[in-house]
């Protein structure tokens, strides 16, 4: 703990009955001064105190709660005060408290705003004054115009007008990640902080600002880890299993899905935004101390963003640091390691349509429980940016973290609501610039050919579009228009060519307001390999032409704009199953879905595929795989998709044995874990007898199917014979789309690409090298490897004894990089290692030479695995 003068919490408590009545800056002013003639909950308030660590760790803002006659706080609801320990609400419970806060106040409204994959439901809640409430469709209408200038023949004046007569929306949602249990807490005290507190600050908000709130986003997540919750609650002392299932398909990167909209919930809040026309959207979270306002972040910032978005970003982030740096909070930063790359985040829905996108990262104990935290010294070192850091050691609550981020949030807001004016007019003009893209930085649009074979794989990614809110046009005749010189591989820039549509190409516009991330998707990343920042935080590429494996044409010739066309109405018809994917129709073998209970994040997104595509499948875990001796009796065909990071001893091993078993399964306790797939016990893994059951399986002729860790899982474990990983020094790769060629069409896997060439993502580079031995081609004599000896002759003649005649040599057997090292009869000669020929290895695809390699994102020594 540092060193300072602090008032004990006996003194705070005798303190509170005559509270401060005003937050005084160090400059003298009192812009967060209480209203004097308004009460406090003085048991609530005791509370607070109560449970707060330090009081450092709370501010004027929050060390109170206003009281009111008729509205009731979390705790005359819920029977809890917002962060008190050892106490999560579930969902239900969440939206209970804010439907009586809605029934009991005017200044409240709660929307239902669509449903998660397993059926719950997600609600926003609406906190301004009453007249603002009252206002809320003339209001939408108003920011509507601000939103598309085209409304308004993009007129300035107009403009001030409107930005004179409307309120801005303000977007906060909470918990998209599971684990980070405290803003639901703190997101019901803020509003009803912003429904009752008087002081000028608060009634400032309401009446400037209309504050819109999502205090779950992951409903399924949350309702699973209230659960888990309880039960680590009733076993004290014991080991409790992680968050298996957060989603009903993913973890983590839920917040990954900003781009693809896969999930309802990203979907969700999407069309929550975009449809009331918001300018903020501030997701909260939970995995730095104490608060780490990621507005500003770091370089690289997205290419395509507007540059007003990132003066606004400074604006406020710096603002918030400096507001509760002044009330003595430690541990408030921003700048900080995250880039603002990557358009994947909930949160960059705002900065890809016109507004500002936030994100706090706060501290918190997965949990509501109080603990000792030790930090490590990343995170308490002083640096230029993090001038007042986090203590070392501390004693946190779930308080405490309600504490930071309500006052981050009440700061933030009063800093918006005075500032109203400057963002409406700021999300006006980045929506007017976003139209005059074609005629500022271009392109002009991008085309999608009729003539396109993949025609199902082109739909899914025109639904993207549309998802996003892109406006999707399709010509009514054929359209001629001048592309750019290509450049040669030597470098040269040919000359231009002209191109012509048919009728019935996709034109995604640019002169359209939400044009920033139709362009961002839709073009292609570079990241230099000596970029300033050389760890990104993320993946460095999505270029979705080359993913989806269709013709994405960008065009800067302007003459497109004028090309008759019809808007589209209606959503773009994606086919159903696997004509989706441009795959053949015909009968499918018996598919399992395999997981690990070390972590099942990633594995779900391959059953999100599978779902889409109305593939049926079982979902096995290892443990069944150790149960089930015949396995292909069942299935022909088991994925294994990547878990992250493991090792096939991991896998093989599961968790440690010691201590107490940790279920996962139904029970009164937990009603909502267990129903994707449950166990009595996660602990154990595949064992040695899964591992036996799965080798029998593909000797009987079954097909197992691994990728990244679970690949090496296969080679590491016998399963794949002649397959190594690719070893490298100085390669790097993170998250990139690359080139690779099909070097066997008759594969299966081959089926429905039209191009001998087809692109990858790839995540660190992985690669694979080849050989018709088990133990590798290591040390076997190659042409490219031969060097001749000491002799006669020059460096590319033959050495000649003396005393006979010479004797030429059979030529060294000259494989590609992808290819296996042919043996001769002496290396075979009885040899057990040599790998029967119907049992080597076949390779389907391969890298591109490095020349070719790279797509879009970052490779660096890319000969590493160029040809691989």
């Amino acid at each position: 703990m540092r060193v300072s003068i602090r008032l004990s919490l006996v003194t705070l408590l005798a303190l509170a009955t005559a509270s401060v009545l005003a937050a005084t800056d160090p400059n003298g002013s009192t812009n967060y001064a209480r209203d004097p003639n308004q009460p406090i909950d003085q048991g609530y308030t005791d509370q607070i105190l109560k449970f707060t660590t330090d009081p450092s760790f709370n501010s004027p803002l929050t060390d109170y709660l206003p009281a009111s006659a008729s509205v009731p706080t979390p705790e005359k609801v819920l029977g809890h005060i917002s962060g008190a320990p050892n106490y999560l609400p579930y969902s239900a419970d969440v939206y209970r408290y804010f439907r009586a806060l809605a029934a009991s106040s005017p200044r409240v409204k709660v929307f239902s705003i669509g449903k998660t994959e397993e059926g719950r439901e997600m609600i926003a809640v609406a906190i301004a004054d009453e007249s603002l409430l009252a206002d809320l469709d003339a209001n939408k209408a108003r920011l509507a115009k601000l939103g598309d200038p085209r409304s308004i023949n993009m007129d300035d004046t107009t403009a001030d007008q409107l930005i004179a007569q409307s309120t801005p929306v303000y977007y906060i949602t909470g918990t998209i990640h599971s684990t980070e249990t405290g803003a639901p807490t703190a997101l019901m005290e803020l509003a009803y902080r912003l429904a009752v507190d008087d002081a000028p600050y608060v009634k400032h908000i309401r009446s400037h600002v209309i504050t819109l709130i999502t205090p779950v986003v992951e409903v399924d997540g949350r309702d699973r880890m209230v659960d888990l919750y309880n039960w680590h609650l009733a076993h004290p002392g014991e080991h409790y299993s992680p968050l298996m299932y957060w989603g009903h398909y993913v973890a983590h990167d839920n917040n990954r899905d900003a781009m693809a909209m896969t999930l309802n919930l990203t979907r969700n809040v999407a069309d929550t935004y975009i449809g009331w026309h918001a300018q903020v959207l501030h997701d909260l979270h939970e995995s730095v101390p104490f608060l780490y306002d990621n507005t500003v972040g770091d370089g690289p910032y997205n290419a395509w963003i507007d540059p007003i978005l990132t003066g606004e970003w400074q604006q406020l982030g710096w603002d918030n640091v400096q507001q509760l740096t002044k009330f003595g909070m430690p541990g408030v930063f921003t700048h900080g390691d995250f880039d603002t790359w990557s358009p994947g985040y909930l949160m960059f829905i705002a900065a890809m349509h016109n507004g500002v996108s936030r994100l706090y990262e706060t501290f918190g104990n997965d949990g509501a429980d109080t603990v000792k935290r030790i930090l490590d010294p990343a995170d308490y070192q002083r640096t230029w940016y993090k001038p007042n850091p986090p203590l070392p050691e501390v004693v946190w609550s779930q308080r405490d973290n309600n504490n930071y981020e309500q006052t981050g949030l009440l700061t933030a807001l009063n800093y918006f609501s005075d500032n109203s004016q400057l963002f409406l007019k700021n999300f006006y003009l980045k929506s007017k610039r976003s139209i005059e893209k074609p005629q500022e930085a271009g392109p002009a649009a991008y085309v999608f050919p009729a003539d396109d074979r993949r025609t199902g794989s082109q739909a899914q990614l025109l639904h993207i579009m549309q998802l996003q809110h892109a406006e999707v046009s399709r010509l009514t005749a054929p359209a001629t228009v001048i592309l750019p010189a290509p450049k040669g591989d030597d470098g040269k820039v040919g000359k231009p060519v002209s191109r012509t549509f048919a009728a019935g190409s996709y034109v995604v516009r640019m002169d359209q307001p939400y044009s920033r991330i139709a362009d961002t998707l839709l073009d292609r990343q570079y990241w230099s390999p000596k970029d300033p920042q050389q760890h990104p935080y993320d993946d460095t590429a999505w270029s979705m032409g080359d993913l989806f494996d269709v013709q994405v044409v960008r065009v800067t010739d302007n003459t497109i704009l004028k090309a008759p066309m019809d808007l589209l109405s209606q959503p773009v018809t994606v086919p159903q199953g696997l004509a989706a994917i441009d795959m053949p129709g015909g009968k499918l073998p018996r598919i399992a879905l395999m997981h690990t209970w070390l972590d099942t994040q990633t594995e779900g997104w391959w059953r999100m595929a599978l779902d889409k595509l109305h593939v049926p499948y079982s979902y096995i875990s290892t443990q069944d795989v150790a149960r089930t001796s015949d396995l292909h009796a069942k299935y022909d065909v088991i994925l294994f998709g990547p878990i992250g990071g493991v090792s096939a001893q991991q896998i093989v091993d599961g968790l440690p044995m010691w201590g107490n078993p940790m279920p996962w399964k139904t029970t009164k306790l937990t009603p909502n874990i267990g129903h994707i797939d449950s166990t009595d016990d996660i602990r154990p893994g595949l064992g040695s007898s899964g591992l036996a059951n799965l080798k029998q399986f593909v000797s009987a002729g079954g097909l197992l199917v691994t990728s990244e860790d679970t690949a090496k899982f296969a080679i590491d474990t016998g399963l794949a014979p002649g397959v190594f990983v690719t070893p490298t020094h100085n390669l790097k790769v993170v998250g990139s789309v690359l080139q690779a060629n099909f070097v066997d069409r008759s594969s299966p896997i081959a089926a429905g690409y039209t191009s001998d060439e087809v692109a990858l993502y790839s995540a660190a580079g992985q690669s694979f090298t080849v050989s018709n031995l088990v133990t590798g081609d290591n040390g076997l004599p190659t042409a490219k490897d031969f060097q001749r000896p000491t002799g006669r002759g020059g460096p590319h003649d033959t050495d000649t004894p003396e005393g006979r005649a010479s004797t030429e040599p059979p030529a060294l057997p000259d494989a590609k990089p992808w290819q296996a090292l042919p043996l001769n009869a002496e290396q075979m000669r009885n040899n057990p290692w040599v790998i029967p020929a119907d049992q080597q290895p076949q390779v389907i695809l391969r890298y591109a030479d490095a020349d070719h390699l790279l797509i879009a994102g970052l490779l660096d020594g890319g000969d590493e695995m160029a040809e691989r």
